[in-house]
């Protein structure tokens, strides 16, 4: 019931089809990037730097093999930048089982010369038509490993235009922390006539899902500027580095920075 493309060149999936119906618009991708906010004003000039705006991944390796009941490939491959050393080296670990669930784990090393990054994870280009959220998290409005007090943990249910938070200058918005799982849905899913996405994982995770790119978000000066994608785009985060208040006050502080030089993101994609 599924036909899922693996790039060996990039080590990630480029075309998944699950009973007929296309999951991903446009190729899986690896993330690192954010739309610069406010408080990034300072940051975001080492980002640029560092051309965590402009990154690329190759794959050096990939090994295929058959188990009982599903079939694993592994990819050795690096994230960087042309003209300068790779930023991150990862050891990425799929399982596809029968059913067509997709089980990942990302073993990631980053060079310590680079600055702390503004996130990690994996961005999908989902339908335009899968338009309806619901998640266990903290919501409902937006949070961060740092700005999370205003919401609360709970299940919540959205419309992706909704989430987005219209800034009058456009950048990063509608981040959700500490999450267990989320579903993303065409709205006649539950009528068995659409397609649903959900990510799931033992360890808590952020998303967000938005009608806008971060491309976009970033190349905008103003809030009606902004173009729709053509597609619903779903960030799923290890984790994101906080917001802090570095527009008019301090830098962010050590403890919210995501400069782990070594860690695992492991995370399930369910569809239905």
């Amino acid at each position: 019931a599924f036909r899922y493309v693996y790039d060996k060149c990039k080590g990630i999936f480029a075309e998944m089809i699950c009973h007929n119906r296309q999951l991903l618009e446009r190729p899986m991708e690896y993330n690192i990037w954010r739309a610069p906010t406010d408080n990034d004003r300072n940051i975001k000039n080492t980002w640029t730097r560092a051309k965590y705006d402009r990154t690329s991944y190759r794959a050096y390796e990939t090994t295929v093999s058959e188990e009982e009941t599903c079939v694993r490939i592994q990819t050795t491959l690096s994230m960087s930048a042309i003209s300068i050393q790779r930023i991150l080296y990862i050891q990425a670990n799929w399982l596809i089982s029968a059913d067509g669930t997709v089980d990942v784990k990302l073993d990631v090393q980053k060079d310590p010369v680079f600055p702390f990054l503004p996130r990690f994870g994996l961005r999908l280009f989902l339908p335009k038509e899968m338009s309806r959220v619901t998640y266990s998290g903290i919501g409902p409005v937006e949070s961060y490993i740092d700005k999370k007090w205003a919401g609360y943990h709970g299940v919540f249910t959205s419309e992706v235009k909704d989430m987005h938070e219209d800034y009058l200058r456009p950048q990063e918005n509608g981040s959700h922390h500490d999450c267990d799982y989320v579903t993303v849905a065409s709205a006649g899913q539950s009528a068995g006539k659409g397609i649903s996405l959900t990510v799931v994982a033992e360890e808590p995770f952020a998303f967000n899902v938005s009608c806008y790119t971060q491309e976009e978000l970033t190349a905008k000066a103003h809030n009606y500027e902004l173009e729709e994608a053509p597609y619903t785009v779903l960030c799923i985060d290890y984790r994101q580095s906080g917001i802090g208040s570095n527009s008019c006050g301090p830098q962010l502080l050590e403890k919210y920075q995501l400069n782990q030089e070594k860690f695992t993101f492991e995370v399930r994609l369910i569809t239905v």
